[in-house]
């Protein structure tokens, strides 16, 4: 049997704290307080990734939460993929955002750990500190065409 990628869209490497509430599951009770201490592997338009030392059954409902800088996105997402990381012993999460404007808020913070990202490169570069206003105008300067994708869902 030949395996054939589903997804259309484009996964980033992108390593962002994540907390995440169980909302519902399909065997036990909801939990009311959120989890610490996973991280996502990778983020797209439709979903991420992320590793948890928890295992959960496709189709549990969960509220992500990612911090970027001094934001924090709330985000809920539908558990697509769930299997051991032989790698780590945790489990590799797949979440699915079915809400337009959690797909939305996911961009914004993907968009924004970017900035900072180049904001640092740049700092670096020019051995000076670069504010995170200059760094957002020059990012979307050098990057307008694929910043203009950027609002479209």
């Amino acid at each position: 049997m030949v395996w054939q990628e589903r997804r259309s869209s484009v996964r980033h490497a992108i390593e962002l704290p994540i907390r995440y509430r169980v909302l519902s599951e399909s065997k036990s009770p909801s939990k009311t307080s959120f989890s610490s201490g996973c991280k996502t592997r990778n983020i797209s338009d439709t979903g991420l990734l992320f590793l948890s030392s928890e295992r959960f059954d496709v189709g549990d409902l969960l509220e992500l939460t990612l911090p970027v800088r001094d934001r924090i996105f709330s985000i809920e997402g539908c558990v697509v993929y769930a299997s051991r990381d032989v790698e780590s012993g945790f489990f590799r999460t797949g979440i699915y955002f079915p809400k337009p404007d959690s797909i939305f808020k996911v961009k914004m913070a993907e968009q924004l750990h970017q900035i900072e990202q180049y904001r640092k490169t740049l700092s670096h570069e020019e051995g000076r500190v670069v504010s995170e206003e200059e760094a957002a105008h020059r990012w979307i300067d050098e990057h307008s065409d694929e910043f203009s994708k950027f609002y479209k869902t």
